[in-house]
């Protein structure tokens, strides 16, 4: 079965964003996403934000938003 993993390289090696491998050797495929700027990442933030609004409840926590985007 394949599973996905998000991780950062850098120097060499890889930093896990969230859960890591259970395995301690593996067998991986690296799949090189480009680089985002700052300016990038913000744009892209606040058309999610202005396509999201109003379909989620109010008063639900930044960790229950995430798991719904997960």
């Amino acid at each position: 079965m394949l599973k996905s993993y998000e991780a950062v390289y850098e120097d060499g090696t890889l930093r896990w964003v969230r859960e890591k491998p259970a395995a301690k050797r593996m067998k991986v495929i690296v799949t090189v996403l480009e680089e985002e700027t700052d300016a990038q990442t913000a744009i892209d933030r606040k058309t999610i934000l202005e396509r999201a609004r109003g379909c989620v409840r109010p008063g639900k926590s930044v960790e229950e938003i995430d798991a719904d985007l997960r």
